[in-house]
């Protein structure tokens, strides 16, 4: 009966914010932005353009708009992970010990690496086909990981059992952040680059009991929104994904 109050409290809290608007009461619940890494060249050049791409911060060059048109095809390179960051959780650390460092970073990787290309391969119109290789006419994107901070698994037991253990949830959220480059496969010009921060969507999920359940969901948002502003006009604004689920899985 404890846990069914608790989690029915903490449901209509996760209510409480959908009918405030999420405009408003999203934005204090979204993950603040990270630093850039040195994997981007020119990141301290980067910044927000909300009513295009729903990204912390972007790139783009002044002739990406004419010429996205007439690549035909993208080609993703292997993950980087040679600028991943440290876990910087420190309640994770203290509450789960050495297994909050002990992070699936090849896997966490290969999951970026499909995440894109199937949100390619399965994107509306199909303007860009997959491909292994350079070669006119075709576009390489290189991403990277650059924070993966686990969801406080341990911490997330105690919220749901705990009289009050909502107003501590922010502490249990993990992060993922990755950047993106987009090339000329050819002659290598940059063309545009993103980068953005997650952090795990405020609600009642069974993603809070998995290390990187979260980061799964943040991973294919991210991959949805890049394909979807590739694909649409420079008047066509793509969304944010929401800070908050009703979905428990």
């Amino acid at each position: 009966m404890k846990i069914t109050f608790v989690s029915s409290m903490s449901l209509a809290a996760c209510l409480a914010v959908l009918t405030t608007g999420c405009a408003t009461s999203s934005s204090g619940l979204k993950a603040k932005t990270v630093p850039t890494s040195a994997f981007l060249e020119n990141g301290a050049g980067m910044r927000p353009k909300r009513a295009r791409a729903p990204f912390n911060a972007v790139w783009v060059s002044p002739k990406f708009e004419a010429v996205r048109g007439t690549y035909r095809g993208i080609a993703i390179a292997p993950v980087n992970t040679q600028y991943l960051r440290p876990v910087n959780r420190p309640l994770v650390t203290m509450l789960e010990g050495p297994k909050a460092k002990d992070r699936p970073v090849a896997g966490t990787a290969a999951v970026v690496h499909a995440a894109f290309s199937d949100a390619f391969r399965h994107a509306p119109g199909g303007r860009y086909q997959l491909v292994s290789g350079k070669g006119p006419r075709v576009l390489r994107l290189e991403l990277a990981l650059v924070e993966l901070n686990p969801t406080n698994v341990v911490g997330n037991a105690v919220k749901y059992g705990a009289p009050g253990g909502t107003i501590v949830a922010p502490a249990m959220k993990g992060n993922c952040a990755l950047e993106g480059k987009l090339r000329d496969s050819v002659t290598g010009e940059l063309l545009f680059a993103f980068a953005d921060n997650e952090q795990d969507k405020f609600g009642i999920s069974l993603r809070d009991f998995s290390s990187y359940g979260h980061a799964r969901t943040a991973i294919k948002d991210c991959a949805k929104q890049f394909a979807e502003l590739m694909r649409t006009p420079a008047s066509h604004k793509v969304e944010d994904s929401s800070s908050v689920t009703l979905n428990p899985f």
